[in-house]
């Protein structure tokens, strides 16, 4: 018998045993005269009261609720699983996940399942809750909870209902930040700004994204966060053009786009957040590199994925930049591409070395290829032989500036470009700003910042890193 059936049948027992209060209560005084009918005082005793009427009428529903989602099935993780592979195994549809986690997690309450801190990560021989497709389907699209459909333990108070409404009232936006890609630490960086900017403007902001930096996976999950009518979207584009009409559905639906990091072209976001001038910072990539290998040698690149408008800029002012005369001893030998995948990127790099045995620097304008590269340098033996730059973090990359193997990178802060993001998309969808060109807003502890000709917001720019300056820096 389950626990469900077990409460039921309590409560049933609690309102049977009031009505036989008057019964046990004559059964007790063998002295008392019996009466044809109860008293008024009796039956007052006897009727269960309306608080006891609501109360098992709320647990009842609470249970009913209860039913609503189940684990269909318990799953035991394997070596070699990530949740959205399991997500795609049971339902078709890797961005599933999230109903995994969220069934999983409301299942943990109650003993027997693993609790899901991180999507990123799970262990081998911990017990999902898979629940049935048009359940997950369910989550998903947020017609029902979890913790609410599994566990819950009554109907919601008054109050609560209250708050609830009151924080309705107040226009407590739900906005979803999406990277390229999930368990990066530029993006997670990011998504700590975004909170701290969400915690300042008491809207929430939740943090989405595939585990693969794929395009086509964005899309799904942008059309699925379309459909959930989410309060707006700022958004780190896979691919540029790609995005448009995804974007553009989003914005009829009434929902501002924002992009940050990476650009939706104009059509498909409502304002665009720069981290530096692009310019500036694929210049810079050169002038670094050639100050680390002394004018002269050959270098190569280490990119994302070959669609990351980004990247794809920051190349082209590379190229432009080695034009340039003081520039003629240094040549490009090649420009490969890591996906911002950890191990793909560093066999890239090694492939380098190997493919280009006088290689003197790298360059990877990107979070997770720097940090491969700079570890395939070390592991190479070649730290003082081959020189990595780019752009990072500085707790990813403090070790291999000390080290040597990346001596200098540059970047802007992450965590202040997604919490500009937020506040811009707050300023959207409040009805402060429109995007148009000359409209102005503060974002907290940024100061004021004015939308250009291009819709574009320009946050600032980068910093070089290196072993004078890296212990200042936390993030």
């Amino acid at each position: 018998m389950n626990q469900i059936t077990m409460k039921k049948i309590f409560v049933s027992m609690m309102i049977l045993w009031m009505l036989a209060l008057p019964a046990a209560a004559l059964a007790q005084d063998p002295t008392a005269e019996p009466t044809a009918e109860p008293t008024a005082e009796m039956m007052e005793e006897a009727m269960p009261t309306a608080e006891a009427t609501a109360e098992s009428e709320d647990a009842m529903m609470a249970e009913d609720t209860m039913m609503g989602v189940a684990c269909d099935e318990d799953y035991s993780v394997q070596a070699d699983d990530w949740l959205s592979k399991i997500a795609d195994k049971f339902y078709g549809d890797v961005l599933a996940y999230p109903a995994i986690v969220d069934a999983t997690n409301a299942a943990a309450k109650s003993g027997g399942y693993d609790v899901i801190d991180n999507a990123d990560v799970i262990e081998p021989g911990w017990t999902l809750c898979i629940p049935t497709a048009e359940d997950a389907q369910a989550l998903l699209s947020g017609a029902i909870s979890a913790d609410t459909a599994m566990m819950a333990e009554a109907a919601p108070t008054e109050e609560a209902m209250a708050e609830g409404e009151a924080a309705m009232m107040e226009g407590a936006f739900n906005f979803v930040l999406v990277p390229k890609n999930l368990g990066n630490p530029y993006f997670d960086t990011a998504n700590a700004g975004a909170q701290e900017a969400a915690a300042e403007l008491g809207v929430s902001v939740t943090y989405q994204g595939s585990a693969t930096a794929d395009a086509t996976e964005q899309i799904q999950l942008l059309n699925s966060l379309i459909a959930q009518q989410v309060d707006g979207l700022a958004v780190s584009a896979n691919d540029s053009d790609a995005l448009v009409p995804t974007g553009a559905d989003a914005i009829a639906a009434g929902i501002p786009v924002v992009s940050w990091d990476a650009e939706i072209a104009p059509g498909g976001r409502t304002l665009h957040v720069l981290q530096a001038v692009s310019e500036d910072i694929g210049r810079g990539q050169i002038q670094l590199i050639s100050d680390l290998i002394g004018g002269e040698g050959q270098i190569a690149i280490l990119s994302a994925t070959s669609t990351a408008p980004n990247q794809n800029e920051w190349i082209m002012w590379m190229q432009d930049e080695l034009t340039k005369p003081e520039y003629a001893n240094i040549e490009l030998v090649a420009t490969v591409y890591g996906d911002d995948e950890d191990e793909k990127s560093y066999n890239e790099a090694q492939g380098l070395m190997k493919t280009y045995p006088d290689l003197k620097g790298i360059i990877s304008p990107t979070t997770v290829g720097i940090a491969a590269a700079a570890r395939a340098v070390q592991d190479a033996g070649k730290v003082g032989e081959v020189m990595v730059t780019g752009l990072g973090t500085p707790n990813q990359m403090r070790d291999y500036v000390k080290s040597g193997a990346a001596p200098a990178f540059a970047l802007w802060n992450p965590a202040n470009l997604g919490y500009l993001a937020i506040y811009a998309l707050n300023a959207l969808a409040s009805g402060d700003i429109t995007g148009a060109p000359g409209d102005t807003f503060e974002a907290g502890k940024l100061g004021s910042y004015t939308v250009d000709d291009n819709g574009v917001i320009l946050l600032g720019p980068p910093t070089v890193f290196n072993a004078d300056n890296i212990d200042n820096f936390d993030f």
